[in-house]
């Protein structure tokens, strides 16, 4: 993660003015860039400072926005109190605390697509708790482990393809698409479903909360009926629909 940093000082009688169109303008523009990810302005209303941090996904994207962020200080000197024209400044992000959080999260997907049970166990925390469709809570290392092998065991070829990943301080969203062939029983709260040999294709989110490198707490989310669906245990749409006009 890369950011672009102005420094300036503006008169503290029109820093509301400044804020106000710091969001129709600077907060747009960089949302919209492509490789923006977010901005922020900072102000300390004593002094008047005000500290513009706009983030991006790569060194090349925080380059690329370079002219419109001249056109943006440019905008924006009306409000400045003194001293020179402010200059943006390009960082990289070392280490973050969404940054620690996301790298978690992409190990723990990593350790599924290698279908390595102990590691999802070694990156949940002690007193981990993961819940999941079905009404399902599990508590500890050891119940995510056999949570995670019941899916390896049941779509030996299982896979999570990453969508998106959104990470804000601690807690971490995840949009992912799970691929697999039933070639295995699956356990369900629901009973068990022995091996179709069905292809099955989802989305699902899950979320998680990230404590000192470990996974404390993860939401899990799919549609329990697309899943029985793909396996053949329940009618498609269409079927439902022809047993309905047929009745």
């Amino acid at each position: 993660m890369h950011t672009g940093v102005v420094k300036s000082t503006y008169k503290k009688a029109d820093l509301d003015k400044a804020i106000k169109e710091y969001r129709e303008l600077a907060l747009p523009s960089i949302s919209t860039h492509e490789g923006g990810r977010s901005a922020m302005l900072l102000v300390n209303r004593e002094t008047g400072d005000v500290l513009s941090i706009g983030f991006y996904e790569s060194a090349e994207a925080a380059k690329a926005f370079g002219p419109k962020a001249e056109k943006l200080i440019a905008s924006f000197e009306k409000y400045k109190a003194s001293g020179a024209k402010p200059a943006r400044e390009l960082y990289e992000i070392a280490v973050s605390t969404q940054q620690e959080a996301r790298s978690v999260v992409e190990a723990v997907v990593k350790g599924f697509n290698a279908h390595d049970a102990e590691s999802g166990a070694r990156s949940s925390a002690p007193d981990a708790v993961l819940t999941a469709p079905g009404d399902m809570t599990l508590k500890g290392p050891q119940a995510i482990k056999e949570f995670n092998q019941n899916w390896f065991t049941a779509f030996p070829d299982a896979k999570i393809d990453i969508k998106n990943i959104f990470a804000q301080g601690n807690q971490v969203a995840l949009e992912a698409t799970f691929t697999g062939t039933h070639n295995g029983t699956l356990k369900t709260a629901m009973g068990d479903v022995p091996a179709t040999g069905r292809k099955v294709n989802g989305e699902y989110i899950q979320t998680f909360e990230v404590d000192r490198g470990l996974v404390k707490k993860a939401h899990l989310m799919f549609d329990q009926v697309q899943l029985m669906t793909q396996l053949g245990m329940a009618p498609t749409p269409a079927q439902a629909q022809a047993v309905k006009t047929n009745r």
